[in-house]
């Protein structure tokens, strides 16, 4: 059996930071991260056991994604995902903080109501079987493809997605990154390239926008492309002064569904480990086509938290590598400075690095 094999998962190591392509996890088994291994083949076509599958074509189902935040509703829509395919004619009710998003979104919703509770998608039938998706509770599933070679099934989307196939007890149609989309009208626009400086947890360890603008200008100096450059920043957000010269329009902290327009149209999304970066990366475009994503994972592990599609990439530290290898998260109490801070600091990551592996994946 010819197989392509990814022979590092590393493919890029300066001073601790690594670099992560997009798509297909496909290796050895002793570079494989920490999982459970699949109890079928289903890289043979094997299926799981029977289950639940029945019950839900007669009841309808209900999939409870929590009332967490945008990153963990994208990315736990892979059960949905799996859910559609035992129903597929179902219509789809979304009840929760993201009505308008979800009115973008390429899953059949056809009616949306917005309220501050958890996010629930729901098929409109009685007594329905319910589906609590946990972001923190899926392994990373290990598909054995040769003896000594697994398919690993890491970012999210597919940890969901095989949790119900499981749990349905039917072979699901999608192989990888089970996600839908979010379509979009807008043109790619080249040279556009859009900063997601939104922080995430803890602040001080994220990728600063002082560091953003160094990477625009590292791209700036490369020349020969017609640079525009968005930054997404938070509430109130002053640009530093490191941005002045720079091609440069500012986004205070826009609502999910107004980005996606604003995704469509850059050639490259460069994002913190926010929500509104994992939407970028399931943006489409009227030809198919999406934006090529990069990711900037500092303390969470960034084969999990990441869509799993071919054109979204990670830039990890050493900390999110070691997540990552023993697929977990990091509780606050772990994530002290003494301990860990620099291991998981992304501030000084050298802006040479992220330009060149951006450029690397935009085809600049």
């Amino acid at each position: 059996m010819s197989v392509p094999v990814q022979q590092d998962l590393i493919q890029w190591h300066v001073a601790d930071v690594r670099c992560h392509p997009g798509g297909r996890m496909l290796v050895p088994i002793e570079q494989a991260p920490f999982g459970r291994v699949l109890p079928y083949r289903r890289s043979a076509g094997e299926g799981p056991p029977p289950g639940c599958a029945p019950l839900v074509r007669d009841r309808g189902w209900i999939a409870d994604l929590g009332q967490r935040g945008l990153s963990e509703l994208l990315l736990g829509l892979s059960s949905v995902t799996a859910l559609l395919e035992t129903t597929p004619s179902a219509p789809l009710h979304y009840s929760g903080p993201e009505a308008q998003l979800m009115q973008r979104c390429s899953l059949p919703v056809e009616s949306s109501t917005q309220t501050w509770g958890p996010h629930v998608i729901r098929t409109p039938t009685r007594s329905p079987v319910r589906f609590r998706i946990d972001p923190g509770e899926p392994p990373a599933w290990l598909d054995r493809v040769e003896d000594q070679l697994v398919d690993v099934h890491a970012s999210l989307p597919m940890r969901h997605y095989l949790a119900l196939e499981q749990s349905l007890g039917v072979r699901l149609a999608v192989d990888a990154a089970p996600v839908p989309r979010f379509p979009s009208e807008q043109p790619v626009e080249p040279g556009h390239v859009v900063l997601v400086t939104v922080p995430g947890w803890p602040r001080h360890l994220d990728f600063q926008l002082t560091e953003f603008a160094a990477v625009a200008t590292e791209l700036l100096a490369r020349g020969g492309v017609p640079w525009r450059f968005t930054v997404v920043a938070a509430r109130n957000t002053a640009l530093p002064t490191a941005f002045d010269g720079l091609p440069v329009e500012v986004w205070h902290e826009p609502g999910a569904a107004n980005c996606i327009d604003l995704f469509a149209s850059a050639e490259l999304v460069l994002g913190t480990d926010t929500g509104l970066t994992q939407l970028a990366a399931l943006t489409s475009r009227a030809d198919g086509s999406a934006p090529q994503v990069i990711g900037l994972y500092s303390r969470h592990a960034h084969t999990k938290w990441i869509t799993g599609l071919p054109h979204q990439h990670a830039v990890a530290t050493r900390f999110a590598q070691m997540l990552a290898l023993a697929d977990r998260n990091a509780e606050p109490s772990e994530l002290t400075n003494a301990t860990w801070g620099a291991a998981a600091d992304m501030r000084g990551v050298p802006a040479a690095l992220v330009a060149d592996f951006a450029a690397q994946q935009a085809g600049w």
